[in-house]
């Protein structure tokens, strides 16, 4: 019996078909929709122990009770060997004993924190197990539902190799004959082609996805094995509860035999009464330092007044040397408030002294009106004045030693002349006995330095 190439597209073409009514029945998976595979295989997967919600571990209370101890043991060490009256060997002991616990520590958190990871892992590689389930187990359990539902069998799917009439199925007509395929021309058609493209290509991502689950489940495999070794080596190495509490007995019997039951000594504060006494102390400190100062501050002055003493004496030893009316300017010297005034040297630098206690007495200057009086100038006031002055080249302004003062001074009986009756000759200043309130020409107004009759 010979058939058309066209009859054989047709065939062909009803193998895929029913290739994939076949899968659409069983799931993708192999299961029917809604069967109860994956909730038993999720009944079975494995929980893991020891583990509670979120990443806490319910450790044992006896070695969480001995950390806690430790820490309050280690705080003390922190505390007697930061403060306490240590020397230095017993202070090295307390710290090595104290380095020995928290490594005891350490190692119970690290074991806790590898409980946590391997049960991860295991939860982990126990779900993915749950989620796949084996072909066998599937046919099995849609026997058993068809068995208990009492539903008819179904008809059998034709392998994909096997020729089926569809629409004869539908009708009742019988199935296609083994196509005898001897002797036809093969063509060559697009259907044909897309045909042997898909069955290629279905084969090519069954191979794949089968390597690809090998590779999982030996990597899960070997990722739940390590975690289960160290999980069994931290275990090993996690110290028990006891092993605690000794460390911490042993770190405690060393603080209390290196600082005397571990007691600090801590000095008392000053009393009311040091604190005043510092108080002064430190008062007497300032104002001894304060006298120093000022004492050396004289010393200065004392020192520069004798130098300028000295000098002033040798200018005045070279003023000596002229006449009456005759010195040079540059061998007498100037008064620092009077202005244009100058007088011998010893004079002036007197004078100077004589003005500073004035001013401490009457907060001003003296009011300087006439001082050295040149021979011409002697010669004016003469003129001016008739017998009240004295004979040119005679006067002891011509010798720059007197000087004429006002400001209250020029009158007798007031404040200011009474002060310098009493305190000028501590200066080498007087009042004459001749310009005397009962002398012979009485000139309250004139002093002078260093003369003598």
């Amino acid at each position: 019996m010979r058939r058309s190439s066209f009859a054989l597209a047709a065939a062909l073409t009803s193998v895929a078909l029913t290739t994939t009514a076949a899968v659409s029945v069983t799931g993708s998976g192999g299961t029917a929709a809604g069967s109860p595979g994956t909730a038993a295989a999720a009944e079975r997967a494995p929980q893991p122990g020891g583990v509670v919600v979120g990443s806490a571990v319910v450790t044992d209370p006896e070695v969480r009770s001995a950390s806690e101890k430790a820490d309050a043991v280690l705080t003390d060490a922190d505390y007697v060997t930061r403060e306490g009256d240590l020397n230095h060997k017993n202070r090295k002991r307390v710290r090595a004993a104290a380095e020995d616990l928290r490594a005891m520590l350490e190692r119970a958190h690290d074991a806790a924190g590898t409980t946590v990871a391997a049960a991860r892992a295991t939860t982990a590689a126990a779900s993915r197990d749950a989620g796949r389930t084996p072909l066998s187990e599937r046919a099995a359990a849609g026997a058993e539902r068809a068995a208990e539902d009492g539903s008819p069998e179904r008809t059998p799917v034709a392998a994909a190799t096997e020729p089926t009439n569809l629409a004869g199925a539908a009708t009742g007509a019988p199935a296609i004959d083994e196509p005898d395929t001897t002797d036809l021309p093969i063509l060559d058609t697009p259907l044909a082609d897309s045909v042997d493209a898909t069955a290629d290509a279905k084969a090519a991502d069954a191979k794949t996805e089968a390597k690809a689950e090998a590779k999982a489940d030996a990597k899960a495999d070997a990722k739940a094995g390590t975690k289960a070794d160290a999980k069994a080596a931290a275990a090993k190495a996690a110290p028990s509860a006891a092993d605690i509490e000794k460390v911490t007995k042993s770190l405690q019997r060393i603080i209390t035999k290196a600082d005397g039951d571990a007691v600090v000594s801590v000095k008392a504060g000053p009393t009311p009464a040091e604190i005043a006494a510092a108080k002064e102390a430190a008062q007497e400190r300032r104002e001894a330092k304060a006298a120093r100062i000022a004492e050396r501050k004289a010393d200065r002055a004392r020192e520069a007044a004798a130098e300028r003493a000295a000098e002033a004496k040798e200018m005045a030893r070279t003023a000596k040397n002229y006449g009456n009316g005759q010195i040079p300017s540059n061998v007498l010297c100037s008064l620092s408030w009077a202005g244009g005034e100058q007088l011998r040297c010893d004079a002036a630098a007197s004078l100077e002294d004589l003005n500073n206690a004035f001013r401490g007495a009457f907060g001003r200057n003296l009011a300087l009106t006439d001082g050295y009086r040149s021979y011409g100038d002697q010669v004016s006031v003469a003129a001016a004045k008739g017998g009240l002055a004295a004979v040119p080249g005679t006067s002891n302004h011509g010798l720059g030693q007197a000087v004429d003062l006002s400001g209250g001074i020029q009158s007798f009986g007031t404040a200011e002349h009474s002060w310098m009756v009493a305190n000028a000759g501590k200066y080498g200043w007087k009042l004459p006995g001749w310009a005397q309130a009962g002398g012979s020409k009485p000139e309250a107004w004139h002093w002078e330095y260093g003369t003598s009759y």
